[in-house]
């Protein structure tokens, strides 16, 4: 039966996957429905693909894992949308939910697709991440430095979002420089870092300033065969350096960030007062409690009848309130408060088998990094809230797949 073949399946599924990828990975940062709706019709083309192909595609099952989990959290959010959904007050959360869902179970089919893929794709890779690094950190720059627009969103409207993107979006790049084939890789590299820091600082978001350096320094110890010993060194090296010349030319903005930091802390004992830390740590304890009370799951409505309610007889939680119809700002526990208990699980699952897969059996730096900070991120925001977020991390993700040699990502 065709479906049982277990040949190598046609090359053009992949051309036309991948290419949709592309063009979705450098068009969705600057806020185009086209390349979302790509995105789409490349997982259409890989459903069709592993239909066609079911033999080759399941016969290694490690290569299973990461797509079935990421099926199963997306599923996830589908089922509970079934379930719970209702219009009114909190129905953006259902909206959101039931995107990133859907762009959960696309990543499943064409990541699996990647897994098995046997075309070398390298080449495509770092022409595509150079060009989507050119044009996000260069638009970025414009904005920040010829419009000195504050804090720069891309075409957004939070910064935050931004930074996540521009996060994955420039990992990405950085690992395509050191994969190019030139003297002068270590030299661009270094000249990459300081301009995609720079970047970042001017979306002044402070966990991007925080998490980025980390994540390239571990793409960069993570990293096999591209560069020798003395050139990790030398780039690991290199890092506080170049975060202090960043960092003495945009003083001001990380100054600012600085300042509103310790106004936070000076004030963490007065909840009435506007406060991103007493918001955050409110929104975490209330995600707890109201999860605690529906471990298989609740909606959107009973989660803020009851966060309402404890805020009534402990008025210092009242920081969560702004954002009761939004999300709690932490992954797992904003899963865990609407999703119970096995939302939370398989989001950890899936969280897990990424860093393990970016491990074993083969290294693969890129994907350490943007798994970092993917889950670093989620620790005081809800990355996959946002439809944006969401695809650019995927796509972030099935790029790392791709940008490591066939041998790599396709052992039985």
């Amino acid at each position: 039966m065709q479906l049982l073949k277990e040949t190598t399946p046609h090359p053009v599924f992949s051309y036309l996957i991948y290419l949709g990828c592309a063009i979705a990975f450098c068009t969705i940062p600057f806020g185009s429905d086209t390349g979302r709706n790509l995105f789409y019709v490349a997982s259409y083309i890989s459903f069709i693909a592993v239909c066609l192909n079911l033999k080759y595609y399941f016969k290694n099952k490690k290569n299973l894992i990461v797509p079935v989990l990421f099926f199963c959290v997306g599923m996830g959010s589908i089922f509970w949308l079934q379930h719970f959904k209702q219009p009114g007050e909190y129905i953006n959360i259902y909206r959101s939910y039931m995107s990133t869902g859907k762009l959960q179970i696309a990543t499943a089919f064409i990541l699996l697709i990647a897994l098995n893929e046997r075309l070398c794709m390298q080449r495509a890779f770092i022409v595509i991440a150079l060009v989507a690094g050119i044009a996000v950190n260069g638009y970025s720059l414009y904005q920040g430095l010829w419009l000195d627009i504050g804090r720069i969103e891309i075409n957004f409207d939070r910064a935050t979002v931004a930074a996540y993107l521009i996060t994955a979006i420039n990992l990405t790049m950085l690992q395509a420089i050191l994969m190019l084939r030139t003297k002068y890789r270590i030299p661009l590299y270094i000249i990459g870092f300081l301009v995609t820091f720079s970047t970042l600082v001017l979306t002044g978001t402070r966990a991007a300033m925080l998490v980025y350096p980390v994540a390239v320094g571990l793409s960069i110890l993570a990293t096999k065969n591209l560069i020798s010993h003395k050139h990790k060194i030398l780039l690991i090296t290199s890092v506080p350096l170049l975060l202090l010349a960043s960092g003495l030319v945009f003083k001001s903005q990380i100054e600012q960030r600085i300042a509103a930091f310790q106004t936070d802390l000076r004030l963490i004992d007065q909840p009435q007062t506007e406060n991103s830390i007493i918001s955050r740590i409110s929104m975490q304890i209330a995600a707890i409690r109201s999860g605690s009370t529906a471990p298989l799951g609740q909606s959107a409505e009973r989660r803020g009848e009851e966060i309402r309610a404890m805020v009534m007889h402990e008025p210092h939680l009242a920081g969560v309130i702004p954002y009761i119809n939004v999300h709690m700002h932490n992954e797992l526990l904003e899963t865990y408060s609407l999703k119970g208990v096995w939302g939370a699980l398989f989001l950890l699952a899936l969280y897990i088998s990424l860093f393990v897969s970016s491990l074993k059996p083969h290294r693969n730096a890129l994907l350490l990094g943007v798994t970092f900070s993917l889950f670093v991120y989620g620790l005081s925001d809800v990355i996959f809230f946002s439809t944006e977020g969401t695809a650019i991390f995927c796509l972030a993700i099935v790029a790392s797949v791709l940008s490591v040699k066939k041998t790599s990502v396709t052992q039985d």
